[in-house]
């Protein structure tokens, strides 16, 4: 007969670091890409539209991204520098509109895949 034995432990470690990197790997999918389509993003990490969305949200609330999901479904990665200079820009210019802000936008932010 033979005898299996296994750590139970060691699997927890195992799909941990499993889904440690697999997280990483979503994020660094992401800032690489600068604009996703949510559809896109489930299809290349296995999970539905919702799961995605919810993912998304939760890292923007730990901060570890910022962006826009808009009404087209896709996500804008939108980096600390953008943010910091679209901040700068209202800054400087005191009040300033939405259309101010979308204008300036264009310029600020950059929505080109990063080079791999």
């Amino acid at each position: 007969a033979v005898v299996s034995t296994q750590s139970t432990g060691g699997q927890e470690t195992l799909d941990e670091e499993a889904a440690k990197n697999l997280l990483l790997e979503f994020i660094d999918f992401i800032k690489r890409h600068k604009v996703v389509q949510l559809e896109d993003l489930g299809a290349h990490f296995n999970l539905k539209i919702h799961e995605v969305v919810e993912r998304i949200e939760s890292l923007q609330e730990e901060g570890t991204i910022n962006g826009v999901i808009d009404d087209r479904g896709k996500f804008i990665y939108i980096s600390e520098e953008e943010l910091k200079s679209v901040a700068k820009f209202i800054e400087q210019n005191g009040r300033v509109s939405i259309s101010d802000i979308a204008t300036a936008s264009n310029r600020l932010i950059n929505l080109e895949p990063l080079e791999t």
